[in-house]
C-alpha cells in the first residue's frame, strides 16, 4: 500500500517553526528539538533526544550549505512530525563541508512505522531544498508564518 503524495507533503509541513533560536552546538540543538516535540506531544523529551543523538553519532545529518536534517524513529507518535529551527548564529554540526549549520528540519517518524515513509520524506526534503529561492525564503523569514508559507509554496510546486 503506497502513501499518497499529499500525505507526504502534509507530514513535511513543519508543525512548529522556531526562528532565531540561540543554540550553542549540535547537542544543544538536539535537546531543543526533543523538548519542543516532547512538550507539544506530551512525551518525555529524553528518549527523543537519545534517538536523535544516536542517529547523529552514526553520521552527521548536516548536509552542507548550513543545513541539517536531524531525524529519528521514536515511540509515542502515530504519524511523522517535522519541526523547523533556524539559529540566531550558525553552530558547529560536523557538516560534510565543515561549515556551521543555521537551519535544521527535524523529522521524527513512528518507531514501528513504515521505513519507506521515512526514506520518502528524506528524499522529498532533498527535492524541496534544491528548489531555487526556497532556502532564501527560509533564511529571510521574519516570522514563522513566512517560513510556513515558503514550505507550503515549495511543497505545492513539487506536486505540480
Amino acid at each position: 500500500m503506497g502513501i499518497e503524495p499529499n500525505h507526504m507533503a502534509a507530514w513535511l509541513q513543519p508543525e512548529e517553526i522556531h526562528l532565531d533560536v540561540s543554540l550553542r552546538d549540535c547537542e544543544d540543538a538536539l535537546r531543543f528539538i526533543a523538548r519542543a516535540i516532547g512538550t507539544r506531544h506530551h512525551l518525555d523529551p529524553e528518549p527523543i533526544f537519545r534517538a536523535l543523538a544516536r542517529r547523529e553519532q552514526a553520521g552527521s545529518t548536516a548536509l552542507g550549505g548550513r543545513f541539517a536534517l536531524p531525524h529519528a524513529s521514536i515511540a509515542g507518535i502515530e504519524r511523522p512530525l517535522t519541526l523547523l529551527v533556524r539559529t540566531r548564529e550558525p553552530i558547529a554540526f560536523r557538516a560534510s563541508d565543515h561549515g556551521p549549520v543555521s537551519l535544521m528540519l527535524a523529522i521524527l517518524v513512528p518507531e514501528r512505522g513504515d521505513r519507506n515513509v521515512h526514506l520518502k520524506l528524506l528524499a522529498l526534503v532533498a527535492e524541496l531544498m534544491s528548489q531555487p529561492g526556497f532556502r532564501t525564503r527560509l533564511d529571510l523569514a521574519t516570522e514563522p508564518v513566512g517560513a510556513a508559507q515558503a514550505f507550503s509554496d515549495g511543497l505545492s510546486a513539487l506536486r505540480a
